[in-house]
């Protein structure tokens, strides 16, 4: 195959969506700069539908197969890591950005509407109308239609709820009073309130922060332009990666879920763990990917790594697109512990490496336990390389990064590529024999 792209031409094609809507800003071009904040507002949806999914029937997989009392007892040990920072800073006396963080996680969910913070002298108030994560799923009416999965607890609370009600439990019960509490409503309604705890009395937001932090930045550039305020440049720049907070919170959380699943039965009951929640989710986006032609397939991955929070170039083969992620907005980011509020280090509980060698890590060693998905995600395509209409979009090189500053590989196949060309060692690597038509 020849190649079809020059490298001008692949760099263009990969540039984030902000940079097409500051050019369109600056040659006055509205109606471009509309279609570019309709893609970016857009472009997280995705990997927060990809998370979401997992997330619940991680919880539910843990219900079924330990019962409802040790899995409330997984999702508070989660919990209490996850919000650790946040127990510290109310600790510290700053209640106000504690609740700004909070509030900041469910500002990017996908399908979330945020009401204006509302204030008292001893709490903060945010509706969620409806909530983007666990009432979202609800409005989706995913609980009735796979309790086992999304719903089916004695108390009526889905799954996906029942870790967001953890992650309270842990934080109260940390700082001995009800900072954050929530208060279920009719259709993915939800009120959540933050108590000030010792800074009860004071005014902790203004007017203007109380509605600010609540709005994404595209948001408030359409706000702004729609009151003939141009000058919304600063908004636009880095947009693919405010939503960030929640994004790496998800990330943080998924992490904790592959930790309490090797403690809980090892790299095995991971292994099982990831066929039975993540590789479902990630399998009902093959007929998508699959439509598309190489153009609009190295795009679409092009815009996944520009929203997961990574930084990478890219660059083509005769059969396949390499992208070379530096750091992966996920697992390299972990690698390197550079989180949101850092949230995350390998070694400190439920952040573990796992020893292996075993499939599910690439049969690394000492690897780090997260990039598990992508052993998994290789697995779900690999083993279906032989069927010409199943699309190798993201296949990762699992022995790439082998030390936190190196960067991570994903290879895009073109939809021509000859597959029994590409590499046993891929099979190899997780477990798979590689079929005869592709060897070498």
């Amino acid at each position: 195959m020849s190649r079809l792209f020059d490298d001008t031409t692949l760099q263009q094609l990969a540039r984030p969506p902000e940079d097409d809507a500051i050019a369109a800003l600056q040659r006055g071009d509205l109606g471009a700069l509309a279609r570019h904040l309709d893609e970016m507002e857009a472009g997280p949806a995705g990997l927060d539908a990809l998370s979401g999914h997992t997330l619940a029937r991680k919880i539910g997989k843990l219900r079924a197969d330990f019962g409802e009392a040790r899995t409330r007892t997984e999702l508070q040990r989660i919990g209490a890591q996850l919000m650790r920072s946040w127990v510290a800073q109310w600790q510290a006396g700053d209640a106000k950005g504690a609740i700004a963080d909070l509030v900041a996680l469910f500002r990017y969910q996908t399908g979330g509407a945020l009401s204006p913070l509302q204030e008292d002298d001893d709490a903060v108030v945010l509706d969620l109308a409806p909530c983007g994560s666990g009432g979202r799923l609800e409005r989706q009416k995913l609980p009735e239609r796979h309790p086992a999965a999304y719903g089916g607890w004695s108390d009526g609370v889905s799954s996906y709820c029942q870790g967001c009600k953890a992650n309270q439990a842990a934080l109260n019960d940390a700082l001995g009073g009800p900072a954050w509490t929530t208060q279920k409503g009719p259709d993915g309604h939800c009120r959540l309130r933050f108590d000030k705890l010792a800074q009860r009395g004071q005014t902790l937001f203004d007017d203007t922060e109380k509605v600010a932090l609540t709005r994404t930045r595209v948001q408030q550039a359409r706000e702004r332009l729609e009151a003939g305020d141009t000058a919304i440049t600063p908004l636009l720049e880095g947009q693919r990666k405010d939503w960030q907070p929640w994004h790496d919170f998800g990330v943080v959380w998924l992490a904790h879920f592959y930790a309490v699943a090797l403690e809980l039965g090892g790299p095995d009951y991971l292994d099982e763990m990831l066929a039975q929640t993540y590789e479902p989710a990630f399998v009902a986006g093959f007929p998508r990917y699959a439509a598309l032609d190489d153009a609009g397939l190295v795009r679409e991955i092009a815009r996944t790594w520009n929203y997961h929070c990574a930084d990478f170039r890219v660059h083509e083969e005769d059969d396949r697109f390499v992208f070379t992620l530096d750091p992966c907005g996920s697992g390299g980011r972990l690698f390197r512990g550079q989180m949101w509020r850092d949230l995350y280090r390998y070694g400190q509980p439920l952040s573990p490496a796992v020893p292996g060698p075993h499939p599910i890590v690439f049969m690394r060693r000492d690897a780090p336990s997260y990039c598990s998905h992508c052993a998994a995600s290789n697995r779900t395509q690999l083993s279906r390389a032989a069927d010409p209409a199943v699309p190798l979009f993201f296949v990762i090189d699992g022995t790439a990064q082998q030390r936190p500053g190196m960067p991570c590989r994903t290879y895009v196949y073109k939809k021509d590529a000859e597959r029994a060309r590409i590499e046993p060692r891929l099979f190899e690597l997780v477990g798979l024999a590689p079929p005869l038509s592709t060897a070498r």
